[in-house]
C-alpha cells in the first residue's frame, strides 16, 4: 500500500508541476495552424492539417517565420512545404490562437503516457529498490514530457537532447540488467558527459535546424544500436537457456517490448518517417503504451501481489476511488444534462453537498466493498473455506509441534495446489528443538538475505529478483533453489514493533497458474495463524528451557571440588597445566577442560561478577549447562548464546559474566575460541614471540546477541595461555599492580618451560609480587600446547 500511495502523489505532483509549466510558459500569440519540429517536420496532430502530416517546412520560411515579432495585422502567412520525395508546394496558412489550456488538450495522449511512465518508474523503485529501470523509466517520461515543450514553445531544447541520448546510452545498461549480468558502471560516467555536450551544443546552436535534426538522428542511431544488441542478446539467451511454458512467453514479450522501443527511430532513421508520422498520433502513442506494459510484465510476473493483490484493502481503495469518481461525474453529467437543477449547477453547492455525503458514507462502504471482496473471492469458495477452518481448528487441538506444522503444510499444498512450503527461521530461534522433516529451513540471523527479510514488511516475489545484480541475485538464487515463489513474513504479535519471526515461504503452483486473490488472501490468513503458532511454540520453548535450567542449578553442586575435578588429558597430542585459587573458599572463576574426541578438547575460563558463595553457585550452575549442551551436540557458538541466554532468563542483565572458550584440535591444529567480554588471549611462538588477540565480543548476559568463532592456526611450539583478571589485577604492599606487561615479561623469561612448569612459577611469583597482601580476587590461569599427529 505504502508503493501505491507514494506512486499516486507522486503521479500528482508531477502533474501539478506540469500544469503551472504550461501556465507559466505558454503565451496567447498567433502561431501556426499545425505543430512542429525545430527542423520544420510537421507532426501528426489536427486533422485539418492531415495533407501535411510528415512534410517539412523550407527551412528559409520557416527562419522568416520565427523572426516575427508583431503578429498584430497578420492573419495568415505563406509557407513552402517540402514532401519525402523532393516535391515541393506552397500554402498559405490561417494563423490561430491558442488558450493556455488548450496545449493540455491538444497533448493529453502525450502526457498521459509521460505520467504513465513516471509511475511505472516510481513504482518499480519502490518495489523493487531498481534505480536502473526507475531511470529508465523516468528518463523515457522526461522524452515525452520534453518532446511536447518543443513541439510547443520551442524552449526545451536541451531537456530533449539531453534524455534522448541518455535513453539511448540506458539501453546499454540493460543489455546487462536483462540477462540478470553485473552492470558494467564505468562507462555512466562518459555517457552522462556525451549526452549533456550534445544537449549544450544543440541549445546553443537551435537557430541551426539541421545540425538539431543530425544531432537527433545519431541519438536515434545509439538506439537502434544498443536496441538491437539487447533483442539479439535476449534471443541467444533464450535460445541457450530454453525456459519453458510462461517463462518462455515472459522472454518473447521482453524481446517485443525492446522492439516497440526502437521502431519509431528506425522509421526516422531508415525509412524517411515513415509510417509513423503519416498516420494518426495515436497509434505511436498506443505502440508505447504496449511497450510499458510489455516490458513490465516481460521483467516481472506477479507484480502488484505485494502491494495491489495481497491484502484487499488496497483493492477496496482503488475500487473506492473509482465509485467515487464515478458518481461524482456521473453526477454532473445528469444535473447538467440530463436533469438540470438550477441550484445544482452552482458547482460550488454540488461539491460541498457531494463532499458531506461521501464523507458520511465512506466507511460505511468502504466495509460493504470489503465484505464484497470477501464473499466472493473467498468465502464462496468452498475449497478455500474448507482449508482455512481445518487450519483454524488445529489452533485449539491437543497436538504437538511436529503434528501441527505438517498439518497445515499438506492443508496448504493441497488448497492452493502448490509443490512446497517452507518455514524460514533464524537459527537462534528453536535452538534445542529438532526440526527435521518438518519444512524448516535455518538461516543465520547475521545473513544479508535474513537481513532483508527484516528489514521489510511486504511480500518478496522471486521473479521480482530475476534480473537483478548483488544481494537481489544472491536473494534470487536462495528462492528460486528452494523452488519458492512468494515469501510472506509473519510478525511477533506479542511486540509493540513489527518484529519478523519467520518467513513463510510459498512454492510455485503445479499447474503454473497465477495465484488468484481469494487463493492468496487464504495464503495471507494462514501465514498469520502460522506466526501466532511459532509464537505460543517459542513462549513453550523458553519455558521449557527454563525449567532446565533450574533443574541443572538443582542438581549441579556448588561444592568447590566440582569445579576442580578436571580429569587428566585423553586427548592425544595437547598438554596442558593450570592454577585455580579462589579469593575465598569458593571460586567465581569458571575453568573447564573437557576432551570430546581422540584429538580435540574444549577449554572454557571466565569471570562471573564477584566471588563468594553467590558467584560459585551461578559457576556450578554453568558448568551443568555446559555439559548438557555438550551431550546434546551444541556448537561452540550454541554454546555461547545458551549461558547468555540463561543469564538474561533468569537475572535480566542485573548478573553478568565474561569467557573465553575454544577448542583445541591437535589433528588440524588450530584452536577456534570465541571471546566474550574476556581478557586476551596469549599466544607463544616457539621462539618465544607473543602476540595477544584482544577481539572480543558482547560480555554474557546484558543483551541478546549471536556469537562468532573466530580461528587461530597453530605451528608446532605454540602455547597458548588464558587468564582471568585476579591475575593482571593483583597488588602488592605498595599498590603496584601487577598489570599485563608483568606477566609477558613473566612468559618470555620463562618460553623454555612446558606448559606443566609455568603455573606454578607464576603462582610463586604472584605470591612474591603480592608479599603480605591478601589475594583480592579469585586467580585462574591455564597454558596449553600440541604436539601435531
Amino acid at each position: 500500500m505504502r508503493e501505491l500511495t507514494i506512486t499516486i502523489l507522486s503521479f500528482l505532483l508531477f502533474f501539478l508541476i506540469l500544469l503551472f509549466a504550461f501556465i507559466g510558459f505558454q503565451n496567447n500569440n498567433k502561431r501556426l495552424p499545425f505543430y512542429h519540429y525545430p527542423s520544420g517536420l510537421i507532426v501528426n496532430i489536427g486533422e485539418g492539417n492531415r495533407a501535411h502530416w510528415g512534410n517539412s517546412v523550407v527551412q528559409e520560411d520557416l527562419e522568416k517565420f520565427e523572426s516575427i515579432t508583431d503578429f498584430t495585422n497578420i492573419d495568415s502567412y505563406p509557407l513552402h512545404i517540402k514532401k519525402t520525395d523532393g516535391e515541393i508546394y506552397e500554402e498559405n496558412f490561417k494563423l490561430t490562437t491558442l488558450r493556455k489550456t488548450d496545449v493540455l488538450g491538444v497533448f493529453f495522449s502525450d502526457l498521459f503516457l509521460a505520467f504513465f511512465s513516471l509511475a511505472i518508474a516510481v513504482y518499480f523503485y519502490y518495489s523493487t529498490r531498481d534505480a536502473l529501470i526507475f531511470g529508465f523509466f523516468l528518463n523515457f517520461g522526461l522524452v515525452i514530457l520534453s518532446n511536447v515543450f518543443v513541439l510547443t514553445f520551442k524552449n526545451s531544447i536541451f531537456l530533449f537532447i539531453l534524455t534522448l541520448y541518455l535513453g539511448s546510452f540506458l539501453q546499454y545498461h540493460l543489455i546487462y540488467r536483462l540477462r540478470g549480468k553485473e552492470i558494467n558502471s564505468k562507462w555512466l560516467l562518459p555517457q552522462i558527459l556525451i549526452s549533456f555536450i550534445m544537449a549544450m551544443i544543440a541549445s546553443q546552436e537551435k537557430s541551426d535546424m539541421l545540425l538539431i535534426d543530425r544531432i537527433v538522428l545519431v541519438a536515434h542511431a545509439i538506439t537502434i544500436l544498443f536496441g538491437s544488441i539487447n533483442i539479439f542478446a535476449n534471443i541467444y539467451e533464450i535460445i541457450k537457456s530454453k525456459p519453458r511454458e510462461e517463462a518462455l512467453v515472459k522472454r518473447i514479450i521482453l524481446v517485443l517490448s525492446i522492439f516497440l522501443y526502437v521502431s519509431l527511430p528506425v522509421s526516422t532513421l531508415f525509412f524517411d518517417r515513415n509510417p509513423w508520422f503519416f498516420i494518426h498520433r495515436s497509434f505511436i502513442i498506443v505502440t508505447y503504451f504496449l511497450f510499458i506494459l510489455s516490458f513490465f510484465y516481460g521483467t516481472y510476473r506477479y507484480t502488484f501481489v505485494p502491494s495491489l493483490v495481497i491484502f484487499t484493502p488496497s483493492i477496496v481503495t482503488l475500487i473506492l476511488v473509482l465509485i467515487i469518481l464515478g458518481t461524482y461525474i456521473g453526477s454532473i453529467f445528469i444535473f447538467d444534462f440530463v436533469l438540470p437543477v438550477r441550484y445544482l449547477k452552482d458547482r460550488w453547492v454540488f461539491n460541498l453537498i457531494y463532499l458531506f455525503l461521501v464523507t458520511a458514507y465512506l466507511i460505511p462502504l468502504k466495509l460493504r466493498v470489503k465484505e464484497f471482496f470477501d464473499y466472493w473471492f473467498f468465502e464462496q469458495n468452498p475449497k478455500l473455506s474448507e482449508g482455512i477452518n481445518k487450519i483454524t481448528a488445529l489452533l485449539s487441538s491437543p497436538l504437538s509441534m511436529r503434528k501441527t506444522i505438517l498439518t497445515i503444510n499438506r492443508t496448504v499444498k493441497e488448497t492452493v495446489n502448490i509443490s512446497n512450503i517452507i518455514i524460514l527461521i533464524p537459527g537462534d530461534q528453536f535452538a534445542s528443538t529438532d526440526l527435521r522433516n518438518i519444512d524448516f529451513v535455518r538461516i543465520s540471523p547475521q545473513s544479508e538475505i535474513w537481513n532483508f527479510f527484516t528489514s521489510t514488511d511486504r511480500v518478496t516475489v522471486t521473479s521480482h529478483l530475476e534480473y537483478g545484480i548483488g544481494l537481489r541475485e544472491t536473494l534470487y538464487n536462495f528462492l528460486k533453489g528452494l523452488n519458492v515463489q512468494l515469501a510472506f513474513p509473519a510478525y511477533d504479535s506479542s511486540s509493540n514493533k513489527k518484529n519478523i519471526q519467520a518467513m513463510i515461504l510459498i512454492g510455485e503452483k503445479l499447474d503454473k497458474k497465477y495465484f488468484s486473490i481469494g487463493e492468496l488472501k487464504f495464503i495471507n490468513e494462514v501465514v498469520k495463524i502460522s506466526g501466532m503458532l511459532l509464537e505460543n511454540y517459542s513462549l513453550l520453548e523458553d519455558e521449557i528451557q527454563k525449567r532446565k535450567i533450574v533443574r541443572d542449578i538443582q542438581t549441579a553442586s556448588i561444592v568447590d571440588n566440582t569445579l576442580r575435578l578436571i580429569l587428566p588429558s585423553e586427548v592425544k597430542g595437547i598438554d596442558y597445566g593450570y592454577i585455580s585459587k579462589p579469593a575465598v573458599g569458593i571460586s567465581g572463576d569458571y575453568l573447564d577442560i573437557i576432551p570430546i574426541s581422540q584429538t580435540k578438547m574444549i577449554v572454557l575460563l571466565g569471570d562471573v561478577a564477584g566471588h563468594g558463595l553467590g558467584t560459585g553457585f551461578l559457576v556450578s550452575a554453568i558448568k551443568g549447562i555446559v555439559r548438557e549442551q555438550l551431550r546434546n551436540g551444541t556448537s561452540l557458538e550454541g554454546l555461547f548464546r545458551e549461558i547468555n541466554s540463561f543469564f538474561r532468563a533468569r537475572y535480566k542483565g542485573n548478573e553478568f559474566m565474561t569467557l573465553l572458550g575454544g577448542i583445541f584440535d591437535s589433528k588440524e591444529n588450530i584452536f577456534k575460541y570465541v571471546n566474550a567480554g574476556h581478557l586476551s588471549l596469549i599466544e607463544m611462538r616457539a621462539d618465544g614471540q607473543i602476540k595477544l588477540h584482544s577481539k572480543t565480543q558482547r560480555v554474557l548476559g546484558i543483551l541478546e546477541t549471536d556469537y562468532h568463532a573466530q580461528e587461530l592456526k597453530l605451528i608446532p611450539g605454540t602455547k597458548l595461555f588464558l587468564y582471568s583478571d585476579g591475575i593482571t589485577e593483583a597488588f602488592s604492599e605498595r599498590d603496584e599492580i601487577f598489570g599485563e606487561e608483568t606477566l609477558i615479561e613473566f612468559l618470555h623469561f620463562n618460553a623454555q618451560k612446558t606448559v606443566k612448569e609455568i603455573p606454578p612459577l607464576l603462582e610463586t611469583k604472584m605470591t612474591n609480587f603480592r608479599g603480605n597482601r591478601e589475594q583480592s580476587d579469585d586467580i585462574t590461569f591455564i597454558g596449553l600446547s600440541f604436539t601435531p599427529n
